[in-house]
């Protein structure tokens, strides 16, 4: 007994120093699977290879994501806080500057030619104007002249009185003449007596015609000829008509370019140039504009792609360091850093409130299984302290052990699901010792040998099967492994030492207020009904729970799709819905992805070609490094995303074709993951688990045949839960199921599920051994173990589904079937399944090496429940 208090001293001081460092693990958890990875293979050789290139790690554009109203303003204001921001209105905007400049270019060249032009126009047509201004001038003093020269003949004949002492003269002359000659001849011989010598210019003027319009054209021509030719009288007569400027506009009409013939009306008889260049220069701007309109958003390619309909619009800023602070009014950037962050922050936040709820949970179940105060007080704060040393050990060997978060953030429901499970059997073993008349020390010798048995079997089966990812040659999976061992072995110290000294210490207290607690009567008399209607037709409850698992699977097979994007995993934080927007919306916008591929010699161009056509291309750059060829691929998918998984397979069969080549970057991580993962584990790791499950189970069982039932029914949980789960999140909800939560439903399945088979198994062969025949020992050991394994099954249920608190898709998966397997497992395959194959085993049960181990007892007895 000293020895045991002195051992249970010394492990609850380590527990104590251990969690006041819990916190602590938190800081040093790995989210980033790539931290994680061994350096021989082919991702890794070719990440040293290609690290000297221009493509690795130099300046990168980094996509930002801008929603709402006010896209431009917002873009704009992104481009004033980072000058290397490139989005659709920084691109219209040197669109603009170069169209205008090439516009400005030609009006200017072509103002400069009209305006040569204009000016010799007007300087030539100034003198012809000013020249044909002085004859319509000498044309019409001519005609002013011819017009005075009949009213003072024709017309003072005419009206027969005179205006001054000429045509009074003329009227004398005219009326001695007139009784002579005729009236033209008088008038002429009167008006050369008075005027001068003036007839021959009314040589055509007669007494019927003087007053016409004819009478003084022929005046004015008889009048002009003395100093003009004809052509020259004609030219004055027509300029006269039609005036200067618009006689000189209609000669140069059809003389002059069509583009400079609108604007000879200002440039006619040295016109405004001015005016004219002006109106030339706006005309043109307006010609050109509408012929080849300024570029838009819409008519331009490469900004067109950076907005989606007056939603959403993409940003790229350049940068060579970490990703951009952008302030979240402005937009979010799409990065694969700060979506971690993101993520490290929600996982801190979801661990801290899962953990509280997970424990207020369980104490309420452990208050409803064992109807008493204390014991679930005890239960629940030992688990609790053991869960903190567990991440206080797991921080103080973070520096040899790296510990990737999912680890942590899996193993509160796993210590709490079988610590709590382990515990609550032991304290029901010893209150039903106890209630049975056996005093403190024989109860707990019943129970320490009951652990000894049941939990020892248990607590290898999860080590065997959670630990079962240290045999993976990823690091990152190998710290799941080996956080899941350092788990169980916590709780296998607590379980072995720590609480049967409590059990010691406190005795009959444990059960405070009250004295003792007494079996669940209620579940008792369902497990019975349930075990007597399987011990009655077990044929066909085994016949139906097949037909159950055949249809399950047979969905599974048709139904179930897996995806390996991690990122589908993840809360949904305003940088993973950037990415989502990135990704939708901007397909070829940026680059989201690199894969790298690394050869001896030039690539040759067919291999190019081949690349140019694969999914998701962007563009390729070739670069030498180091006696290196390296083809860097961009692509418009992010790191995570599933379609890497189809071109890392198309560059594979290049790799047949064009000789060998190393693949990196993304594709090739992404390959990696999924194969050392994904493929290892259905093909290699559940082999390894349901073998060494099958071992451990033989020897600690001592049979050949219970072990494999026991698989087989496990495997019956997993397939339900597994249907369920697809048909809720993937058909329902339309989330795709993400590819770890079959690996870890089936770990954790063959691990914790193994538990209540155990105890009951466990207690069936102690009841054999004490003499009641096989029947009645089925009937016995999962009847009176019934209300513990349901409290148990209950209490694994509550302690997964609280994860589905988790903003984390893979943690509600996973959350939801393992508790809907606990659930299925130990209210139907328990009481109902278990019996039923146990009864059509028969005697073949217990056949170990050296055949039957249990034999029937001469006398069986049957004890009362």
């Amino acid at each position: 007994m000293r020895r045991l208090v002195a051992a249970t001293v010394a492990a609850l001081t380590l527990y104590i120093y251990l969690a006041f460092m819990s916190a602590q693990v938190f800081n040093v958890l790995v989210y980033d699977e790539s931290q994680l990875m061994p350096r021989d293979i082919e991702p890794k050789l070719v990440e040293s290879i290609v690290k000297n290139t221009s493509s690795y790690g130099g300046a990168r554009l980094i996509p930002v994501v801008i929603s709402g109203p006010g896209l431009e303003d917002k873009a704009r204001s992104l481009a004033a806080l980072y000058p290397n921001t490139t989005s659709a209105w920084s691109i219209l905007d040197e669109a603009l500057r170069l169209y205008n400049e090439k516009v400005a270019e030609a009006v200017n060249n072509a103002t400069s030619r009209f305006r040569e032009g204009a000016l010799e126009i007007s300087n030539t047509t100034a003198k012809i104007c000013g020249d044909l201004a002085r004859l319509v001038e000498g044309y019409r003093e001519a005609r002013e002249k011819a017009r005075l020269l009949i009213l003072g003949t024709y017309g003072a004949a005419a009206l027969g009185r005179a205006v001054d002492n000429k045509t009074q003269q003329f009227l004398e002359h005219f009326r001695r003449y007139v009784e002579k000659y005729d009236v033209d001849a008088a008038i002429r011989l009167a008006a050369d007596e008075v005027y001068g010598n003036v007839s021959r210019y009314l040589a055509n003027v007669t007494w019927r015609n003087w007053a016409s319009q004819a009478a003084i054209d022929s005046v004015t021509e008889a009048l002009l000829s003395t100093r003009l030719n004809r052509s020259a009288i004609e030219l004055a007569r027509v300029v006269d008509a039609v005036g200067v400027r618009q006689y000189v506009y209609l000669q140069l009409l059809n003389t002059t370019p069509p583009a400079v013939r609108p604007y000879l009306p200002y440039l006619v008889c040295g016109g405004d140039v001015d005016r004219a260049v002006e109106m030339f220069r706006e005309d043109l701007i307006r010609n050109i504009t509408r012929s080849l309109p300024p570029p838009t958003i819409s008519s331009l390619p490469p900004a067109a792609t950076l907005i989606y309909r007056d939603r959403y619009a993409l940003a790229l800023i350049k940068t060579s360091g970490d990703s951009p602070e952008v302030p979240p009014q402005l937009g979010v950037p799409v990065s694969t850093s700060l979506l971690l962050k993101s993520f490290t922050r929600v996982v801190t936040e979801d661990v801290s409130k899962i953990d509280r709820s997970t424990a207020a949970a369980l104490f309420t179940v452990l208050l409803m299984v064992m109807g008493t105060l204390l014991t679930p007080v005890i239960i629940v704060a030992t688990v609790g302290l053991t869960y903190l040393a567990t991440l206080g050990f797991i921080y103080q060997i973070h520096e040899i052990q790296k510990t990737y978060y999912l680890t942590v953030y899996m193993a509160a429901p796993v210590i709490f699901a079988i610590g709590v499970d382990y515990m609550l059997l032991m304290a029901s073993r010893y209150a039903e010792e106890r209630a049975e008349g056996r005093d403190k020390t024989e109860a707990l010798a019943v129970v320490r040998r009951y652990a000894n048995r049941a939990i020892a079997a248990s607590a290898a089966v999860v080590a065997t099967s959670l630990g079962s990812f240290a045999i993976s040659r990823l690091p990152f999976m190998q710290s799941i492994g080996i956080g899941y061992l350092i788990t169980t072995a916590f709780v296998v110290l607590t379980v072995f030492l720590v609480f049967p000294a409590i059990l010691a210490a406190l005795g009959d207290f444990i059960f405070w207020p009250k004295k003792t607690v007494a079996l669940h009567k209620g579940r008792s008399r369902l497990m019975e009904r349930a075990v007597a209607t399987a011990l009655r037709r077990p044929l066909l409850v085994a016949a139906i729970s097949a037909l159950a698992t055949l249809a399950s699977f047979a969905y599974l097979v048709t139904t179930l799709k897996v995806t390996t994007n991690p990122v589908v995993a993840m809360p949904e934080t305003q940088y993973k819905q950037a990415l989502e927007i990135a990704v939708r919306y901007f397909p070829n916008a940026t680059a989201l992805s690199t894969t790298y591929l690394a050869m001896k010699s030039p690539p040759p161009p067919g291999l190019l070609d081949a690349v140019a056509h694969l999914p998701h291309f962007v563009n390729y750059t070739v670069e030498q490094s180091g006696g290196w060829y390296v083809v860097s691929i961009k692509l418009s998918v992010e790191d995570t995303s599933d379609e890497l998984l189809k071109i890392y397979h198309e560059l594979d069969k290049l790799r047949q074709v064009y000789g060998p080549f190393l693949i990196g970057g993304a594709a090739a991580w992404k390959n990696v993951i999924f194969s050392e993962i994904y493929v290892k584990f259905w093909n290699l790791q559940i082999y390894v688990i349901i073998g060494a499950v099958f071992v451990i189970l033989s020897l600690l069982l001592r049979s050949f045949l219970i072990p494999l039932r026991l698989i087989a029914t496990v495997l019956m949980s997993i397939s339900w839960s597994l249907a369920a789960e697809v048909f809720l999140f993937q058909e329902a909800l339309g989330e795709p199921t993400y590819w770890l939560v079959p690996v870890v439903l089936f770990s954790f399945l063959m691990a914790v599920g193994t538990d209540y088979d155990i105890f009951i198994i466990t207690r069936i062969r102690e009841e054999l051994e004490g003499g009641l025949d096989e029947r009645e020992a089925v009937r016995r050991a999962i009847v009176t173990t019934g209300p513990v394994i349901t409290g148990a099954a209950m209490i694994l249920a509550v302690a997964f589904s609280t994860l589905a608190l988790s903003q984390i898709l893979v943690l509600r998966e996973v959350g939801f079937t393992i508790a809907l397997a606990a659930l299925i497992d130990a209210f139907l395959i328990r009481p109902l399944v278990v019996p039923a194959l146990i009864v059509l085993a028969g005697k073949y049960n217990w056949w170990w090496i050296t055949g039957y181990n249990i034999k029937p007892p001469a006398q069986t007895k049957t004890a009362p429940l």
